[in-house]
């Protein structure tokens, strides 16, 4: 069985990074329709069990509490899902479990490197490394690797294309109309 999480920040601490552009009511909004459309895709995309992971702690904490309690609910495959993801589409999502039948291990890297997305099986498979100073992709490649798992790297724009820059704000503002709203702070 698969279950999705998508982690999340408290709305009050979300896209904290865009503090210059935008004012607290603005993060949380921008933070709230990424996480809508996130969640749509996924439903979209067929996935039934969709789980917010909503917490002020470390991502790592959080995300590895998420995969404990979905695993122990039963799920033996979990896709990790960040929640600033606007340009994600249902085909982003397919490639992500196409992948999952080569691997045990598939992962979405973000254009800097990092990890946006995750398909796990067992949930459990790996540490989490988000946030370490590390391009976190590469970090959960080594670790996939060293428990015996050769790992799927995925590459496509809307898995790659997160939102937490004031450059990356004033792209989605100017190419996507569900943000046009932004475009003046950006």
């Amino acid at each position: 069985m698969l279950s999705a999480v998508v982690p999340m920040k408290s709305m009050d601490l979300a896209k904290g990074r865009l503090s210059a552009v935008l004012d607290p009511a603005g993060r949380r909004a921008l933070a709230g329709q990424m996480l809508d459309h996130v969640r749509q895709t996924l439903r979209d995309a067929g996935i039934a069990s969709v789980r917010i992971a909503d917490g002020d702690r470390d991502l790592n904490t959080d995300v590895a509490a998420a995969a404990r309690l979905v695993q122990e609910q039963g799920a033996t495959e979990l896709l990790l899902v960040m929640a600033d993801l606007p340009y994600l589409s249902a085909a982003d999502i397919a490639a992500l479990l196409e992948a999952g039948r080569q691997s045990a291990v598939v992962i979405a890297e973000a254009k800097d490197g990092g990890t946006n997305a995750l398909l796990l099986r067992p949930p459990t498979i790996l540490d989490f490394a988000f946030a370490t100073h590390r391009p976190s992709a590469s970090f959960h490649a080594d670790a996939a690797r060293h428990a015996g798992i050769e790992p799927i790297l995925v590459r496509r724009p809307g898995l790659a294309r997160d939102i937490d820059t004031p450059a990356d704000l004033a792209a989605l503002a100017s190419d996507h109309p569900a943000y046009r709203v932004f475009r003046h702070v950006a």
